[in-house]
């Protein structure tokens, strides 16, 4: 019996070895099993006047730490008892406050600080249970697979591309209308194929965005960029806005509808420009000053600012207007052909080909030199053109309309400001004739004087129209009643003060008359407020003034 048994306990005893020398070693967690990121305990919390509640990290992988804990109004929750691991918060009369937790981690030497958020909400009396989930608004992603979620999420119209490596993206063709893209990625190459309502590179890998689709406006405030406009894609705009930046835009075959320079900046177009595309405008404005612009393709420069600009052989027909006095144009002309340069006054000078570093002044008369010297100033002045019949009809109802949105912290970084012009009018407004074109060029200022720029310019065209008179179809010209809105962007306008828009309109130039003389009309102060310490929406808007 005993020896039977344990034979019993031996066959037993091998059969358990035997099945687990065929089970898998132990593996070591792979990557895509990392733990998630840090977070708070959680994002929302309601409590009652008097409630406290403690908050505490969750997913603290690397050690991460609390360093410093503030709430936006300590009237409504306050915060107190901080460690390194817990804060607690009371709350204090009802209302709505958002608790940022800093945090600080050793295990990294880069990326190794974060901000959490918590909003609050305080109440008098019991709260009740909200059966709606949180909806998620905003989402900051660090990899593709993070990308691709985000984009699919309706919710979501704020996508924020934040790696903390080398992570290359390629976004897929997509119409997001509603989503603002924000690129922080210094390491990272970007292809992109969708629309997004708007895209703000703050960082990007100096070498290469590559764009293929149509209609996308960029904000580019890297100190370092370079934007590949692919032969199918088409982009509707470009701002430049960082002091000493370097922008390299290639036109593979694309096209550009325009390019807005806010700060001094080196600026380079190259490529190939799509056939029978029309010149790219390229605007410096006032705080442009001292910018480098060079070119391998035709454009339509107008400057505000002192700008030193180099057109290489490929960039024929170009033309140069200077907007205002004071400034002038440093021009290098190593095209087979004249540019011509207008000045704010309307006459207008030639630039011949092979000339280097022609001065051509806003105010002065210029001295001819031989093509192909050095310094100087070119010769070869037009005839002034004689003044149009039109000028701009002063008495009738003009008004200026201003709307839009913007964000950022301390200053405006991100905007889209709609303008229009109402009411235009000409004299003389003979029945019948083609009413002249009308050119408007619009400049933003703050109230107290610490901030203005040029920001852009709006055309108004003469609509066609049939009436009826003795019983017969006769043709009119006459303006829109209501232009289309306009839109432009008022980066680096500093929060909580005011901005006025001065808009100055003069019929245009044509083929045989000079432009007109310019008037100028004011919106009303447009008050831009906002928190100054953290992102947040400023809605700005202005009724229409005469």
């Amino acid at each position: 019996m005993k020896k039977n048994l344990i034979k019993k306990v031996f066959a037993v005893s091998l059969s358990i070895a035997m099945a687990c020398s065929f089970l898998p070693a132990a593996n070591p967690v792979t990557a895509s099993a990392a733990a998630p990121y840090v977070s708070l305990k959680t994002t929302f919390k309601t409590l009652k006047v008097g409630q406290k509640y403690k908050m505490t990290l969750k997913n603290n992988k690397i050690n991460w730490k609390i360093k410093k804990v503030e709430t936006t109004d300590k009237t409504i929750a306050t915060v107190y008892g901080k460690t390194t691991s817990q804060v607690m918060i009371k709350g204090k009369s009802e209302g709505r406050a958002t608790v940022r937790v800093k945090l600080k981690t050793t295990k990294r030497k880069a990326n190794n600080t974060k901000t959490l958020r918590c909003r609050v909400k305080v109440v008098t009396s019991s709260p009740t249970v909200d059966p709606t989930p949180e909806v998620q608004t905003d989402a900051t992603v660090t990899t593709q697979a993070e990308l691709d979620a985000a984009l699919k999420e309706s919710s979501i119209n704020k996508i924020t591309i934040r790696p903390t490596t080398a992570v290359n993206f390629v976004i897929a063709q997509g119409s997001y209308s509603n989503v603002d893209l924000i690129v922080d990625a210094p390491l990272s190459d970007i292809e992109n194929n969708a629309v997004f309502k708007s895209i703000t590179i703050n960082n990007i890998k100096a070498e290469t965005w590559t764009e293929k689709a149509q209609g996308n406006t960029f904000s580019i405030l890297a100190k370092a960029a370079r934007l590949i406009v692919d032969k199918a894609a088409s982009v509707k705009g470009i701002t430049v806005g960082t002091t000493d930046a370097k922008v390299d835009v290639v036109v593979n075959g694309g096209t550009v509808s325009g390019i807005n320079v806010n700060a001094k900046a080196t600026l380079n177009i190259k490529g190939t420009a799509a056939e029978n595309a029309a010149l790219i405008p390229v605007v410096f404005s006032a705080g442009a000053a001292n910018s480098v612009f060079v070119t391998e393709l035709p454009v339509a420069v107008s400057m505000s600012a002192s700008v030193e600009l180099t057109f290489e052989k490929g960039a024929v027909k170009s033309t140069v207007k200077l907007e205002v006095t004071n400034i002038k144009a440093t021009i290098t002309n190593n095209t087979a052909e004249t540019i011509v340069v207008t000045k704010n006054d309307n006459s207008k000078q030639n630039v011949l080909a092979g000339t280097k570093k022609a001065t051509v002044n806003s105010t002065s008369t210029t001295v001819p030199v031989n093509p192909g010297t050095s310094g100087g100033t070119s010769g070869g002045s037009s005839a002034v053109k004689p003044a149009t019949p039109y000028k701009i009809n002063t008495g009738a109802s003009i008004s200026i309309a201003v709307s839009g949105q913007a964000y950022g912290v301390k200053a405006v970084s991100n905007s889209a400001i709609g303008i229009r012009v109402s009411n235009m009018a000409v004299t003389p407004a003979a029945v019948g004739a083609k009413l002249p074109d009308v050119e408007c060029n619009i400049v933003a200022k703050a109230v107290n004087g610490d901030w203005t720029r040029t920001i852009g310019t709006m055309d108004i065209t003469a609509e066609r129209y049939e009436y009826t008179e003795d019983g017969k179809i006769k043709v009119g010209y006459r303006y829109p009643k209501i232009s289309d809105w306009k839109k432009f962007n008022i980066n680096g306008a500093p929060i909580d003060t005011q901005i006025q828009f001065t808009v100055s309109c003069r019929v245009k130039e044509t083929a045989t008359n000079a432009a007109g003389t310019a008037v100028q009309f004011t919106s009303p102060k447009i008050t831009v407020t906002g928190n100054t310490t953290e992102w947040t929406d400023i809605v700005i808007s202005g009724s229409e003034t005469n």
